[in-house]
């Protein structure tokens, strides 16, 4: 998943911002059980912030938050990485949703 995220960030950073959400919808729905997923909702929303496109923004980091509550009971059950992750998307959410 890491791969495919770098190679798309390639393309997002070429300026083909369209093409790069495109293919990152596209990796989300063929990667939906990939337990690393919420990075690709991660970028997502770091680039619909980019563009602009705030509230889609926030609805694919809240979609990133909840697969990743979903693949756990509780939160203290995630892993140093998953859960400094889940902590920044919940800080990104907030500030762009008390931003609107």
């Amino acid at each position: 998943m890491k791969e495919t995220l770098d190679e798309i960030n390639e393309v997002f950073q070429s300026g083909r911002h369209k093409e790069a959400v495109a293919s990152i919808v596209a990796l989300i729905e063929e990667s939906s059980t990939d337990s690393s997923l919420h990075m690709a909702y991660d970028s997502l929303g770091k680039y619909l912030n980019f563009m602009g496109q705030h509230t889609e923004a926030v609805q694919a980091w809240e979609d990133g938050l909840k697969f990743l509550e979903s693949t756990v009971e509780r939160v203290h059950e995630l892993d140093d990485h998953k859960l400094i992750d889940w902590i920044n998307i919940s800080l990104q959410t907030a500030r762009l949703a008390y931003r609107q």
